[in-house]
């Protein structure tokens, strides 16, 4: 924590493609944790008081290191700041297979309940792939994802906006997206906005970009020209490019209603984007995940979406933007204090980490009457969260049975060429 208290975070290059006035830089969404510490660590609210705190604040440790494997270093934590919630800054996802949290902490959540003396901070909530509800039980504060710009001007400000949809993202090289069915979204809305770019080359723009952020300035200058911007999930709900396309003001399109869910302390999602839900309807009350993945089954609903979204009228798309100008700033994470300035008549707003600690100055070891119904919600959500798991499950196993079953018939059929190379003489 010292040590991320006291070294500049990975900031990045400036991306000199984009309005310098909003600060973009080349600030990878892993690193998360060293932003927040260090913008803590410098807060007008911090105080070296144990006795005027409302909580301490600590830095989980590294993936794979020794305390990490072991209790996070939960204890010493506790023996430093006895009889004061203690705030751990975790990894970025607390929602994908393969991240990088402290494990041991994000266990054993519904014993502690919301008395546990941690809260977890990451970026994204568990979801997906937290079926058993251990993850989405613990005491925790979302925050939104590392974006790039450091500043919410560019949000605000009126600009020329040619293309009307953009796409910016990748379809392979995702393992979590490919196994839970995603990438056949995100191939169906490129493939579409491919063939919208062919009779229109301003209707749709498809741009790639990776996980480890190569093609981000493309990606980003494409943004800052374009009204919508397309957000299918990928390895997680969460992804940068929300974050992104509100901050260069481009309306984000959801496709899975929990999106609309996200760091609901920070913004309000449905008054700033449109959503598309492709969650099957046997998932409703679950946490969906696509049941198909073959991109074709996809391709009718990407042309209605794409055909909705050229047809919205201007008051509505006018009301959108306005939306998503006064949501940027608390998205942001700015370079320093006060950073989170809208500009013009808008005046100062709070970004993201003042929007945290708000949060924490709220906290108590005895849970709000807010928290504890939450923790109730929760523990609501889980059951049904079980019940849809094994709906799932038992719809998989019966599509699978079906397709066995025909391939087994067309197994005994065989073909020309089968037949012509059981003639061909052996050796």
């Amino acid at each position: 924590t010292r040590l991320l208290a006291t070294a500049p975070p990975p900031w990045g290059q400036t991306i000199p493609s984009l309005p310098a006035g909003g600060g973009f830089q080349m600030t990878h969404w892993r690193h998360l944790v060293p932003v927040l510490i260090h913008r803590l660590a410098r807060h007008s609210g911090r105080t070296r008081q144990l006795s005027a705190a409302s909580c301490c604040v600590v830095a989980s440790p590294p993936f794979g290191s020794i305390a990490a494997g072991r209790d996070c270093n939960r204890a010493d934590w506790e023996r430093l700041c006895p009889g004061k919630p203690i705030v751990a800054m975790d990894g970025p996802d607390a929602d994908g297979k393969r991240d990088s949290l402290c494990a041991p902490l994000w266990r054993r959540c519904r014993e502690n309940g919301p008395r546990d003396a941690i809260v977890r901070v990451s970026g994204s909530p568990p979801g997906l792939v937290d079926i058993d509800g251990t993850r989405s039980l613990c005491r925790r504060l979302d925050v939104p994802y590392l974006g790039h710009a450091r500043l919410p001007l560019a949000a605000a400000r009126p600009a020329e906006r040619p293309t009307r949809i953009a796409y910016a993202g990748a379809v392979w090289g995702h393992l979590d997206s490919e196994a839970m069915g995603f990438n056949a979204w995100r191939r169906a809305i490129r493939d579409e906005c491919r063939r919208q770019h062919d009779k229109d080359s301003n209707s749709c723009k498809w741009s790639w970009v990776s996980m480890r952020g190569s093609g981000a300035p493309a990606a980003l200058t494409l943004y800052a020209a374009s009204t919508f911007c397309l957000q299918p999930p990928g390895d997680t709900i969460s992804r940068s490019g929300i974050v992104d396309a509100v901050t260069l003001g481009c309306i984000p399109v959801f496709f899975h209603p929990q999106q609309r869910e996200l760091w609901t302390d920070h913004w309000r999602a449905a008054e700033a984007s449109v959503l598309f839900d492709w969650t099957p309807a046997a998932w409703a009350e679950g946490a969906p995940q696509p049941l198909v993945k073959d991109p074709a089954v996809y391709a009718a609903r990407a042309a209605a979406m794409m055909a909705e979204l050229i047809a919205m009228p201007a008051e509505r798309v006018a009301a959108l933007r306005e939306a998503v100008a006064r949501a940027a700033p608390a998205l942001v994470y700015a370079a320093s204090e006060g950073g989170g300035q809208a500009g013009g008549t808008r005046g100062a707003s709070a970004d993201a980490v003042d929007h945290l600690v708000a949060r924490m100055r709220a906290l108590r070891l005895e849970p709000s009457t807010e928290e504890q119904a939450r923790y109730e919600q929760q523990l609501a959500r889980r059951a049904a969260d079980r019940v849809a798991h094994k709906a799932r499950r038992a719809e998989h196993s019966a599509w699978l049975a079906t397709r066995n079953d025909t391939l087994g018939k067309r197994g005994k059929e065989r073909s020309p060429k089968a037949k012509r190379l059981e003639r061909r003489p052996k050796g």
